[in-house]
């Protein structure tokens, strides 16, 4: 697992490695630099970079931004391993936002002021002194003048503001710029993107610290954050701890249920899929091949009759049970097939139709704990019927974001909607699968973001193959957060594998079925 820290925490961190390890503040700042070198000329090998432009101001952040000045001139004949470097231009612009300097900065800077470049600027009108550099052709400019510790916006009238806006209006369209742990004025956990009236560089790449920030995952940072890594500088307390914000899942961290050479398909599982209308036939057809890819033994689908014919063609090896109209033979047959099934899922193409809300109460109240999974229509007719309250416990809901604020309420932006993901899992005793890049999950306790996935499943029916998998899960056994975090893993993987094949443009729902593995 990965952790995600607090900014305050990170910091609190830091001061409790130095004194664990018996090391200087300062060697863990090499250290860190070293990590971030590795990574920026991975980055710079890709480019046909000539010019490396430092943003230092007189912080910590600043401070690693002079070591790996530092470094890249130390080696600049060594090249970028791919290719050689004939010369490499390095210039240091020091940020002076007041007279202090923390200890560490001033012993980065004691350390390249005699062989690097250093221009201080340190009023609104040296600013102007940057464009030449700022317009060099093959320009990589390297942010180190705020970190991740900063509590407060930098607002335009400043003198800090005036600089970052500078710099991302002035500096070339084709250049690099390459921002050391959060892109500088965009705090660890920002609530406060909407406000007009602050600066925040706006980078091509993020190299956070040992792991990722919480604000590098929110959609509303990508504009500032652009493409993000991070780098492992052994921090041991940060490996061995766990995240006071939350925690982004690895392959590594989940337990498949092996597969019993003597197993049949009884022992595999029987799963239930509600889904499906005459104008939506296809979000059935998705989700019921998804569910069996997901390796359950036997999948049951109730869906109209319209569907069948389809469906059939398509997934022969789904048991298909039919209604035309929703009646009291319909429910009959609905109740038989919640009697002898694991699990069930509801709402894909289903409509919002008077008869899919009998099919959605229904099946919540004939549902037991730790086997119901609702997505999309039964969703929305949860929302507009307040059916909140008779969800079973451990149920998993798989909203989107204009689904879920349906559910719970407006909210002014992604970090919001995850406060209150876990404030309504913990109040309704349910799972929430808040849906998106980074997908987070939640049961009110704990909170998961994922790490796999790409825009390329951006595209109708990938919620539908989400909804299959996790039932396919919660039928072979799996317990309900445990499905809903290996689902949604296995999900953005399979994905993964698509856009590797296709490109991400070209992703369509049903080639993450094809790409779906459940194990290595």
């Amino acid at each position: 697992m990965i952790p995600i820290f607090s900014a305050s925490k990170v910091k609190t961190l830091d001061a409790q490695e130095i004194e664990m390890e018996g090391i200087t503040s300062f060697q863990l700042m090499q250290r860190a630099s070293s990590a971030l070198y590795n990574k920026l000329t991975e980055l710079l090998a890709k480019t046909e970079t000539s010019t490396v432009v430092i943003l230092a101001s007189g912080g910590n952040n600043g401070g690693d931004a002079l070591c790996v000045g530092d470094l890249l001139y130390c080696n600049r004949r060594e090249g970028f391993q791919t290719r050689p470097q004939k010369h490499l231009d390095i210039v240091i612009f020091y940020i002076k936002i007041s007279d202090r300097q923390t200890d560490d900065f001033a012993q980065a800077y004691a350390n390249v002021k005699n062989i690097i470049q250093i221009d201080e600027i340190s009023t609104v009108d040296d600013i102007e002194r940057m464009r030449p550099y700022l317009q060099r052709k093959n320009l990589c400019v390297v942010d180190g003048l705020l970190g991740s510790g900063i509590n407060r916006v930098v607002k335009k009238d400043s003198f800090l503001g005036n600089v970052i806006d500078y710099v991302n209006a002035e500096r070339r369209e084709d250049s690099m710029l390459v921002s050391i742990d959060l892109p500088s004025g965009l705090m660890g956990e920002d609530r406060e993107l909407s406000d007009p009236n602050r600066s925040i560089i706006r980078a091509d790449q993020t190299i956070c610290l040992q792991y990722p920030k919480m604000s590098t995952l929110m959609p509303e940072s990508e504009r500032y954050v652009g493409d993000m890594t991070w780098v492992d500088f052994d921090m041991k307390l940060m490996k061995e701890g766990s995240g006071d914000v939350g925690t982004m899942l690895q392959l590594s961290d989940f337990d498949i249920k092996r597969r019993p050479k003597h197993g049949h398909k009884g022992t595999f599982g029987k799963g239930l899929f509600v889904a499906g209308s005459q104008e939506m036939p296809g979000a059935c057809m998705l989700g019921s091949k998804a569910a069996m890819r997901g390796g359950l033994g036997m999948l049951y689908v109730f869906t109209h009759k319209d569907v069948k014919p389809y469906l059939i063609n398509y997934l022969p090896e789904a048991i298909c049970k039919t209604y035309d109209k929703v009646d009291t033979d319909s429910l009959d047959s609905l109740s038989q097939l919640l009697a002898m099934t694991d699990a069930v899922a509801i709402g894909p193409g289903l409509s919002t139709s008077d008869g899919a809300k009998t099919l959605v109460e229904m099946v919540i109240t004939a549902a037991s704990e730790n086997t119901l999974s609702l997505d999309a229509d039964a969703l929305n007719i949860v929302a507009t019927n307040q059916l909140l309250e008779k969800l079973p416990s451990s149920t998993i809901i798989t909203p989107h974001p204009a689904e879920f604020q349906r559910l719970f309420g407006k909210c002014a932006n992604r970090m919001e909607m995850i406060d209150r993901q876990m404030e309504m899992a913990k109040k309704y005793n349910i799972i929430i699968v808040l849906k998106g890049a980074y997908t987070t999950i939640s049961d009110g306790n704990t909170l998961f973001f994922n790490s796999t996935g790409n825009s390329g499943m951006a595209t109708a029916g990938s919620g539908d193959v989400l909804t299959g998998i996790i039932l396919s899960l919660l039928s072979q056994g799996y317990e309900p957060y445990e499905a809903a975090k290996l689902g949604v893993f296995l999900h953005g993987k399979a994905g993964d594998e698509a856009a590797k094949k296709r490109g991400e443009h070209a992703v369509i729902a049903s080639d993450m079925i094809e790409h779906l593995r459940i194990s290595e």
